[in-house]
Parts: structure tokens; sequence; C-alpha cells
């Protein structure tokens, strides 16, 4: 099995991005246990997959609004219900990648804030 990560690749200048906030709900955006530090959708075709993929933990944010992902895209253009369900993701990924997106897990004992990288992710 080969596996391909298609990273967006940006220029070193710098600009300032709103950020998305997530949650991790382990159910519509789960973490891969077989690829560490790998978040996936529900939302997939089993060839070619959008994730998130961890840059760094953060601590102490405070976000002002946190979105439901699942919400997010299923009513988002990307989503395309047609007869059959399908998940634009080369469209997802050009309109994410225009954000800071955190990526929130919640345990007993603390709050991480995962900022990731979005990616597509190729299974062959």
């Amino acid at each position: 099995m080969h596996l391909f990560f298609l990273n967006n690749v940006q220029a070193q200048q710098k600009v300032k991005k709103d950020t998305l906030y997530f949650k991790i709900d382990n159910s519509y955006l789960f973490e891969n246990k077989n690829i560490p530090k790998t978040f996936f959708i529900e939302d997939g075709n089993g060839h070619t997959e959008f994730c998130f993929q961890e840059a760094e933990i953060l601590f102490d944010l405070r976000p002002i609004q946190v979105l439901d992902l699942k919400y997010f895209i299923r009513n988002s253009k990307f989503f395309i219900n047609q007869g059959k369900i399908a998940l634009d993701i080369k469209g997802l990924v050009d309109f994410m990648k225009n954000y800071k997106i955190i990526l929130i897990r919640e345990s007993d004992k603390k709050t991480e804030y995962i900022k990731v990288n979005v990616s597509i992710m190729i299974f062959g």
C-alpha cells in the first residue's frame, strides 16, 4: 500500500489569516490510529481523503466561536448531494488553506489546541 501526502506549499510571506476552531468529536472528526498526528473526516471516499496534519500544540487559547465541522462541511458548497453524495476535496482544501485551523481536543485534565495543516492523502 502506498501513501502520498499533498501539502500546500506556501511562500515564505507572512499573511495574517482568520482562525477557524473545530472540536475533535471522534465521530465525524477523528485521529487516525495508524497515521499519527493525522485527523480525518467521516466524508471520505477511501482513495483520496481530506485530512488535517498536526503542526504544533498550543495551550490557553480563548476561541470566541467553536464551529461544528460536520455542519460546516455538509452545509457548504463543497458537499454535493445530487443522487450521489460527494465531497469536493480539492475545493475544500483550497478554501481551508486561506485560514489558520485549530482543532480542539478536550480531556479531563486539559484542553489542547492543535494547529493543523490541511492536506489531501491519496491511498494507492
